[in-house]
This record gives structure tokens, C-alpha cells and sequence, in this order.
């Protein structure tokens, strides 16, 4: 069947301009680390001057997207002919760099080009302000940030370096050329210490789980369904609705939807925003919850968590398999299970099931009640943190998600998806409840509607320990716009 209404693909230039780990695949990975920094203010001409170094190694420091596909297409043709083995697995390391509008501030400073940060106050005043800022939060329900990590409460963070590989040793390497670059001690530091200090305090790392590579820490796989845009990726053939997406979503073009009618700053093109949030996971409190899956009319445990997620464990959909988990998860997942459904029976799937609050699968018309609906969308690219839960969670161990996503506008994508689908009880219809899994309110009291007139109340199983907007500019605007300096 021909692809219906396809959405334009990336450019070449694209391919070689964005960064590369802002696609539904992003970078592989078993293990990453998020390294947050400061610029020292009074270095800051040579902080910027040094950006453009990042580039002129071969390969370069900070990939493309073209680069990231040409590498996982290496590995792939490495690993043939073993099924067990992946494309993540061979030795190497990529690196994103993105930017608070704290610190573009400096280097604007700095740099021969204005950047014109007043335009982005009035196009993109989410990122301007950032997630701590109190019309956020209230917006978000997020926490107050005095019960945020130390990190994220008290560090000066103008950027972030986000760097993923197959192994913790290459992920240090990586960091620790990038680091020299960049003149850590120099021109950059440390966005937070402890007292003693530690060369952990500014980083938070994570890893896909030894034995359950793909899944978060309830259970589930995890990073399905994500936009698919040509040129990248190979596109669904069913629909719509479906995931192919028009780039102007997720990167930054003249054409992607801002606040008001000012003009974004060109040097935004080819860019995206970026949003991390660290998210604590209470298993024992979901394992606990699902225990009375009796209780709420379900099957089995089993059964009550897919109702929750809206898909099992394996990540096939419940849509698809209403009453037990598929006996062939490597099989069915494929395009033809993972993604060809739409959302009918609400005794199948609850209304307010985690992935159909957030990806809600109808065809959006332009006179949608949500007049953002049709760009809310998101490329995720998270990773789990923390040990496994095995029963017990008295030892003081934390565990979670590092949630981390792209989008070409943070009030159309992340905040729209996050205060108005998952935190509304009413959104789509009726009175179905919050999202289970990642909803908010004031009080931490969640409801949701598990089947008809069957509600599930209980104390959130998520909480944001801390995060932050970012800007991750493109592979032009860091080797000109960002590191052309005044003499």
C-alpha cells in the first residue's frame, strides 16, 4: 500500500547540518552520560573561539545526523550474521552539545553576530525562562525546586553535554576530549560542587539495564513509537494516523510554529530544543499497585500494568492483544504490530493509559479543540538510571529515567503534551483521568479511569528530581554564528 499524505523529508542539508542524535534512533548506546558545565563569564570569548574545534577532528566531536545513520549502518553490516548482537554494541561515542538561554547569553556577548535572544523572549519564552521559572512549574505541576537534586538547584548550568556510547570507558574518553576542547578550567567549569568536591557532581549517568536491555525500570520497553521523519528513517506504510512527521516539528526551520509574530533568529535553523528531566521511578509502589489488579477488574498483574501503559511489557500494544502479552515479542515488532492501530474499545484500552494520553493516534484536523495538537510531538531519547529493584528499596537506592526529548517548539511538543494530555483528567473525553505514569497534580493525588466506571486512586509513581530547556544549535551555528568572535 502507497504511503498516504507523506510529510516533506530532510534536506541534505539537514542530514549535515543537524546534530546527530536528533532522530527517532539517536545515538546507540549502553551507556550516557549528561555532563552539565558553566562558562567562566570572564572567558567566555575563549569558550566560544573553541567551539568550532569540536568540529575539525575527524570524525568530528559533535556528528551530524548523516554521520550517526552512516555509523549505525557500519555496525549493522559488522553484526551480520549473529541475530544476538545489535547495532549498539561496537566500540564508540557520540556527543550533543546544547545551550540554556542563560548560556547563549554569554557567548552572545562574545560573538561578532547578535543572536538576538530578545526575539526569542517573545517566540520561544519557555526556553528564555526556563523549567525552574514559576509560570512553568505552576503550568507543569511541577515540584518546587528546593526537592530537586542538588545539581539542579543550586548550579550556575549554562550547557549541557549529553555523550552516549557502548561503554562506560568510551563515554569517559569522550567526555574527556571534549572537556580539553572546550578548556575545562578555563573557559569552563564545573556547573555544580559539592563540599568535597567530587568529579561526579555535575553529571548524571545512566545505562540500559544489563538484563533488560530496552526497558525502563516498571518494566516496560521503551522508546516505541516515535516520529519518523524521511530521510532518516524508513517511513510507515499504513495511515494516517501514523508517526511520519514533517521536520519542522522537531528541528528548527522558518516554518516551524513560534510564539507571536516575531521572527526567530536565523542562526536557530537546523537546531532543536531540548528538554532533560530527571524522573524518579517508585517501583515498589507500582509493583504494589498492580498487586490488586483483582481489586480493578483485570485479568492479571500483568494485564492491570498494560492497562496502565497502554501496552505489555514486551511493548506490543494492548490494542492489539487485549488479554495477554504476544508469545513472539521479537516477531511482532514489527511496523505491523508495533504501530498500524488506532484507539476504539475504551475497555481495551483506557482512555488515560500512559501512551494514549501522550499519543493519542486520530487524525487531527485544524479545527481540533487543541488548536497545538497536530505538533505535539516529541523524539525521546531517554535511558534508565539506578540500580534494578529487587524487592526491597530500603537500602536508600534511587532508580528512574532519564527522560530526555527534541522538539521544534517546547509549548507546542513537552509542555503542551505534559500540562494538557497527561496532567488533564478530561483530555481526550470525559472524565478518563490522569496519565498513570507520568501525570502531575498540585497534591501528587492521581485518578484515572482503568475501565468504565472503574477509577484507580493513588500518590504519583514518577517525581522530577531536577532538569532543564535547552538549545541544541546546529552544526553551522556552532562552527560560525556561536564561535565567530570580536576582536
Amino acid at each position: 500500500m502507497a504511503t498516504k499524505n507523506v510529510p516533506p523529508s530532510l534536506t541534505e542539508n539537514q542530514l549535515d547540518n543537524v546534530q546527530g542524535d536528533i532522530w527517532s534512533k539517536g545515538f546507540p548506546k549502553y551507556y550516557e552520560t549528561y555532563y552539565f558545565f558553566a562558562i567562566k563569564v570572564d572567558n567566555g570569548k575563549l569558550f566560544a573561539s573553541s567551539l568550532k574545534e569540536l568540529l575539525t577532528p575527524s570524525p568530528p566531536l559533535i556528528p551530524s545526523l548523516r554521520k550517526v545513520k552512516e555509523d549505525r549502518a557500519g555496525m549493522r553490516r559488522q553484526n551480520e550474521g549473529n541475530p544476538d548482537e545489535d547495532d549498539s554494541l561496537s566500540s564508540i561515542a557520540h556527543a550533543l552539545i546544547a545551550f540554556t538561554r542563560e548560556g547563549l547569553d554569554i557567548i552572545s556577548g562574545e560573538v561578532t553576530k547578535s543572536l538576538k535572544l530578545k526575539n526569542v523572549k517573545v517566540t520561544d519564552p519557555a526556553f528564555y525562562f526556563g523549567m525552574a521559572h514559576e509560570d512553568a512549574r505552576a503550568e507543569l505541576s511541577d515540584p518546587d525546586p528546593t526537592t530537586w537534586d542538588p545539581l539542579f538547584q543550586h548550579g550556575k548550568i549554562h550547557g549541557v553535554l549529553k555523550i552516549a556510547g557502548s561503554c562506560q570507558d568510551e563515554v569517559e574518553g569522550h567526555l574527556t576530549k571534549i572537556k580539553a576542547v572546550l578548556k575545562h578550567g578555563k573557559a569552563i567549569e564545573d556547573a555544580f560542587r559539592n563540599q568535597p568536591p567530587t568529579e561526579t557532581d555535575s553529571r548524571v549517568d545512566g545505562w540500559t539495564r544489563p538484563n533488560d536491555r530496552g526497558k525502563e525500570h516498571f518494566g516496560f520497553e521503551d522508546g516505541i513509537s516515535q516520529p519518523l521523519m524521511g530521510g532518516m528513517d524508513e517511513l510507515e506504510r499504513h495511515g494516517p494516523p501514523n508517526m511520519n512527521t514533517d521536520p519542522n516539528i522537531i528541528i528548527v526551520t522558518p516554518t516551524t510554529h513560534r510564539e507571536g509574530d516575531t521572527e526567530r533568529p536565523k542562526w536557530m535553523h537546523g537546531g532543536s530544543f531540548f528538554v532533560f528531566r530527571k524522573l524518579e521511578q517508585n517501583v515498589k509502589g507500582f509493583e504494589a499497585l498492580t498487586d490488586q489488579w483483582q481489586k480493578y477488574q483485570c485479568a492479571s498483574k500483568a494485564h492491570m500494568g498494560a492497562k496502565l501503559v497502554g501496552r505489555w511489557q514486551s511493548g506490543a500494544p494492548i490494542v492489539n492483544f487485549p488479554t495477554e502479552d504476544t508469545k513472539d515479542p521479537k516477531n511482532e515488532k514489527s511496523d505491523k504490530f508495533i504501530n498500524n492501530f488506532v484507539y476504539e474499545d475504551t475497555q481495551i484500552c483506557p482512555v488515560s493509559a500512559h501512551i494514549r494520553k501522550t499519543n493519542i493516534r486520530e487524525n487531527i484536523t485544524a479545527n481540533d479543540s487543541d488548536p497545538r495538537a497536530r505538533r505535539t510531538r516529541i523524539v525521546r531519547s531517554g535511558i534508565s538510571y539506578g540500580p534494578d529493584y529487587k524487592g526491597h528499596e530500603d537500602d536508600g537506592s534511587t532508580r528512574g529515567l532519564l527522560f530526555a526529548c527534541y522538539q521544534g517548539n517546547i509549548e507546542d511538543a513537552f509542555e503542551n503534551m505534559q500540562a494538557q494530555w497527561s496532567n488533564n483528567p478530561m483530555f481526550r473525553s470525559g472524565n478518563a483521568g490522569h496519565d498513570p505514569i507520568t501525570g502531575q497534580t498540585p497534591s501528587g493525588n492521581l485518578k484515572t479511569q482503568i475501565a468504565p466506571k472503574v477509577d484507580v486512586e493513588f500518590q504519583q509513581l514518577v517525581t522530577l528530581k531536577g532538569g532543564g530547556y535547552f538549545f541544541a544549535p546546529s552544526i553551522t551555528a556552532l562552527r560560525e554564528d556561536l564561535s565567530t568572535v570580536s576582536s
